[in-house]
């Protein structure tokens, strides 16, 4: 992994490379204590190369992977071609793409390298139109992309679902009725006015909204069938968290989630989640307490979905740092009922986004294996 750099920018290299390559501008590294850090370093300017040094912790390392370890917007392929053109070198000379890498090794490569498409990709499927599910006069259902939040951060560096409602309908006064965490993706009910404004917010009040939620979680819980209730209050000592606390508790409201396992793995399950109240965090929480938490919900004691820990024999190339199967918590905002501003029953639903698709296909096949 890499490390942040301390004080000035460093020093240039005098290293000359291999013939054919003179000209380029000098490329920019530091120095930190006795030992190179590796990692990447802002070029100075468009010519600058930019300079990988290899740690000890990823001695052996194959060059390859250490490209697409230390880029994560620079695709295999993409690595690859890199190589092949001769645009990479190890302390100044042309090498293999399978070429080992010892400690101490210079990586350098050019500054542009994994900040092209690729590393656009997540930021462009964010700010693509949001999908559009169901629509009526005075309702709209859109699918919420997980990484997206719901309305802007505090900082104001990201605008979520608010900022992008003008461009969705032009000219109409579309109103967020309820909120989705940042990374659950689904079903997302936005109103058409005032008066459909209201009209959704006493339903939701009220529990008339029947939502239904699909989650991984560690381990599987006993029952197939059955209800969580938990009072849930404001984390003291984490800001912006939710913590389970004593019925009655200053501060703290009680919450109720009907689950119900779909799935059964060696070391998962699959769950339906329907929460009767609408408290932020809810079915985190609420799991967690279970001691069954969302599979990858660092906040609330999930783990990282791992290759390794499904496939049997599995074998992880030396100094390579393995990477999760999923990159966020496996929560989706699968289904959306409630009746509609002229009294019509509103169903919609939202597919499962690829990326937990993926991962769940994941879980069935490595489980039938063990089998």
């Amino acid at each position: 992994g890499g490390g942040g750099a301390r004080g000035g920018p460093g020093r240039g290299s005098g290293r000359a490379g291999p013939a054919g390559r003179a000209g380029r501008a000098s490329p920019q590294f530091a120095l930190c204590g006795a030992a190179w850090t590796a990692y990447r370093v802002c070029p100075l300017d468009p010519g600058s190369e930019r300079v990988l040094v290899v740690e000890a912790e990823v001695r052996g390392i194959r060059l390859f992977d250490f490209l697409t370890q230390m880029l994560p917007g620079l695709r295999g392929a993409a690595a690859r071609q890199l190589v092949a053109a001769g645009d990479v070198t190890v302390n100044g000379a042309e090498c293999l793409h399978d070429r080992r890498l010892r400690v101490g090794d210079v990586v350098m490569l050019p500054a542009t390298a994994g900040t092209g498409p690729a590393a656009a990709t997540r930021r462009q499927r964010l700010d693509a139109p949001l999908a559009v599910l169901a629509e009526t006069a005075t309702a709209l259902v859109v699918d919420k992309p997980p990484g997206l939040p719901t309305v802007p951060t505090r900082d104001g560096r990201d605008g979520g679902v608010h900022a992008r409602l003008a461009a969705l309908r032009p000219g109409q006064d579309l109103r967020i009725v309820h909120r989705l965490d940042r990374d659950t993706s689904g079903c997302l009910l936005l109103a058409k006015g005032l008066a459909a404004a209201q009209h959704f917010d006493r339903q939701f009040s009220e529990g008339l909204v029947q939502k239904t939620y699909v989650a991984v979680v560690d381990g599987a819980p006993l029952q197939d069938e059955f209800v969580v209730e938990r009072w849930l209050g404001p984390d003291p000592r984490r800001p912006g968290k939710v913590v389970v606390g004593a019925a009655g508790s200053r501060g703290f409201r009680d919450a109720r989630t009907v689950v119900t396992v779909r799935q059964r793995f060696s070391r998962h399950a699959l769950l339906e989640l329907r929460p009767q109240t609408g408290r932020g965090h809810q079915l985190r929480v609420h799991l967690a307490s279970l001691g069954h938490p969302i599979v990858a919900d660092a906040d609330y004691g999930g783990r990282p979905l791992l290759l390794s820990e499904l496939k049997t024999e599995y074998k992880l190339r030396p100094g390579v740092a393995e990477k999760p199967l999923l990159s966020r918590l496996f929560l989706h905002a699968e289904r959306l009922e409630l009746d509609d501003v002229d009294g019509q029953r509103l169903a919609v639903r939202a597919p499962l986004p690829a990326d937990l698709e993926m991962a769940l296909q994941r879980l069935l096949r490595f489980d039938q294996a063990r089998r």
